[in-house]
């Protein structure tokens, strides 16, 4: 575990750098600083061991009061505790797909980012080898500059044929639940919300890897905002038991996802058009496929990605979709004799629009409204026409489509202080830099200036190692 220090130690020395949060973007940045500064990581939460967690404690949602406009409902999740969502995620490691970065270049949706795939990629490859990412067989989609740092799990017996037949858009799932290295491997047993065996990658489990002299933590600690003079910041003002008192930096970090982010932000008095705005995750639909082959017997629970609905032309019109495979929950089985787990389930993830209307303000007594109004018919016509050409992918008969549920959430808040080139029109720069505040940079997928359909962890540790380095 890092270093602990209490708040009286914390507020009475200055730091060269304040990293509120601990969880994926927050770790991935204090790992690229440079190693002889003197870091203090702040959580609002506190530890809470694996076991302990196993034992029945489990954290409670964050304390912000979400405002459900014309009617629609949302689950933003969050987790307040050491390692954040870490400790919450299923694992999926898939990369942004190439073209994921020239969205607003090739079809006008969006705004541009101001960084490309090939940017990216090195530090993909770092990131992927400190989880211990299992994959494979995905080059042709993404190129890579090295080889996954783990073999893939064993596909189930239709993602096999899947593979087999069709290895232009169907690959083994990358995933950070283990399959070889440090931890445990995966027992495919669909329960990744929190594994029993401690096999995914979390930064609790994998805490050594981000330990070094100069770096401390003081838990229990909420980040309230940003002191702002003369465009520096100089302290984060955080609140702890009762008392509210300011931690001081040379550089200030929020890593505290995306809603959290925008609101210290704003509490702090930046004044960025696009602040707080252009909130978004995925919009997706579980669905089960009959078909005419026997499925399941994987070796994870998401063994295959199916990228056959995600890149071409159709983008201006309608949204990219990433299928995943399911192995565990299992699908429903069927009544037909011999025929009982001749099925797939199927999760169809599509990208989302953006839109300024849905987003975070902070209401006058400082706490956090969040304003969504609903997924785009943009999402909706992509989830549409994925679900009525699902047969177009898969190499053997379908027998139909059953089972089809909405998510009411993907667990990814991205959004609200996007990065870009304009300051008009994003909040920060290619390195996550304020560009009202040189000094405090926003970590996470709040800087993501579009919505990929494919998992963002990947994508928010790599944006973490540019930062940290960029200092």
């Amino acid at each position: 575990m890092l270093r602990q220090v209490d708040i009286d130690t914390a507020a009475s020395e200055r730091w060269d750098v304040i990293v509120a949060g601990s969880s994926f973007a927050s770790m991935f940045f204090v790992w690229a600083l440079p190693p002889n500064l003197r870091v203090l990581v702040v959580e609002k939460g506190g530890i809470h061991e694996h076991s302990s967690q196993l034992d029945g404690w489990w954290p409670p949602q964050p304390d912000f009061t979400p405002v459900i406009a014309e009617g629609h409902d949302k689950e933003w999740v969050a987790h307040t505790m050491f390692g954040g969502n870490s400790n919450c995620w299923w694992g999926q490691a898939p990369r942004f797909h190439p073209a994921d970065f020239d969205l607003f270049d090739r079809h006008g949706h969006a705004a541009p980012w101001p960084i490309g795939y090939d940017d990216l990629e090195p530090l993909y490859a770092e990131v992927e080898e400190v989880m211990e990412i299992a994959g494979g067989g995905s080059d042709q989609i993404m190129p890579r500059s090295r080889p996954f740092p783990y073999p893939p799990h064993t596909p189930g017996r239709s993602d096999r044929l899947c593979i087999e037949s069709r290895p232009d858009i169907w690959v083994p799932a990358p995933t950070a639940r283990s399959n070889g290295g440090t931890r445990p491997v995966c027992c495919a047993n669909g329960v990744c919300h929190l594994c029993p065996i401690d096999s995914k990658f979390t930064v609790l489990n994998s805490i050594d890897r981000f330990q070094r002299p100069g770096v401390a933590l003081v838990t229990e600690t909420e980040a309230i905002q940003v002191d702002i003079a003369n465009g520096q910041a100089s302290a984060l003002i955080v609140h702890n038991r009762g008392r509210q008192m300011p931690l001081r930096g040379d550089v200030i970090a929020l890593g505290t996802n995306a809603i959290f982010n925008a609101a210290i932000a704003l509490r702090s008095g930046l004044t960025s058009p696009a602040l707080g705005r252009y909130l978004h995750e995925q919009a997706s639909v579980t669905v089960t496929v009959d078909v005419a082959v026997p499925g399941l017997f994987g070796g994870t629970s998401i063994p295959a990605h199916c990228y056959g609905f995600y890149e071409g032309d159709h983008r201006a019109e309608r949204a990219a979709v990433l299928v995943e495979s399911y192995n565990a929950p299992s699908p429903r089985l069927r009544p037909e004799r011999n025929r009982w787990t001749n099925a797939m389930m199927l999760k169809l993830i599509a990208e989302e629009l953006p839109r300024p209307d849905d987003r975070v303000v902070v209401r006058p007594d400082g706490t956090v409204e969040v304003i969504w109004t609903g997924h785009s018919d943009y999402s909706q016509a992509g989830l549409t026409w994925a679900r009525d050409q699902i047969a177009t992918i898969l190499p053997f008969e379908v027998d139909g489509v059953r089972d089809i549920v909405p998510s009411r959430t993907e667990a990814h808040i991205q959004g609200t202080h996007r990065m870009g080139r304009d300051p008009q029109a994003s909040v920060t720069d290619a390195s996550l830099r304020c560009h009202e505040v040189s000094n405090l940079v926003l970590l996470g997928a709040g800087a993501f200036p579009s919505c990929a359909p494919a998992n963002p962890t990947l994508t928010l540790s790599a944006l973490s190692l540019a930062a940290g380095r960029a200092l």
